[in-house]
């Protein structure tokens, strides 16, 4: 094996080497969490929209906002590149190209592995009792039984919470109704909540 080969091997083996590890770390930690058998669901921000046109783009937000992000950085990337490749060319930017890929893979690791460690490290909070605004069906899929997602509006929050409660019928929970809560708060940061036993056992 020729010298150039082996650099070639090494270069794709540095290259192909953290997508695999990244992608065998999020199967590992998706299997841990199927196997969580808390019932906790994540509590996020809702927003309650007045006509159809909000709804669309309370909807379509968060891929406008991504599809602008990676186009401006593709963008930016490619006027960078392109800059740096006539000036010093690809032989001399090739270990650094190499080293930014693998930090990237790496900080995509690290993410994951805070993100679980947020998650196992989740401790119980008070047990607010929450107004119900709204709830919709939602339907059974690959991820879950379904159920009826409450938007909920919840002594310590400004602004509405939405939840999902598994097994729940939507007609069970009219606007108005009370719900209360057994809430979970991260390690570091998000809430976890399912609805408390009638009871409160």
């Amino acid at each position: 094996m020729t010298e150039s080969s082996s650099i070639t091997w090494r270069t794709l083996a540095w290259a192909i080497g953290p997508v695999i590890g990244v992608l065998l770390l999020r199967a590992g930690l998706q299997a841990q969490g199927e196997n969580d058998a808390s019932g906790l669901q994540p509590l996020r921000a809702a927003t309650l929209v007045a006509d159809p046109y909000q709804a669309m783009w309370a909807a379509a937000r968060p891929f406008v906002f991504t599809a602008l992000g990676l186009l401006a950085a593709a963008l930016l990337l490619r006027w960078g590149l392109r800059a740096a490749l006539r000036r010093h060319g690809w032989p001399r930017l090739r270990p650094w190209a190499l080293a930014l890929w693998v930090l990237a893979w790496g900080l995509g690791g690290a993410g994951l592995l805070a993100s679980h460690f947020n998650q196992t490290g989740r401790h119980p909070v008070a047990e607010p009792e929450a107004r119900v605004l709204l709830a919709r069906a939602v339907p059974p899929g690959a991820h879950g039984p379904g159920g009826a997602e409450l938007y909920l509006q919840l002594p310590d929050t400004s602004a509405p919470q939405r939840l999902l409660a598994e097994g729940e019928s939507p007609a069970a929970w009219p606007p108005g109704r009370v719900a209360r809560l057994q809430v979970q708060a991260g390690r570091w940061w998000g809430r976890w909540g399912r609805l408390a036993p009638p009871g409160g056992g």
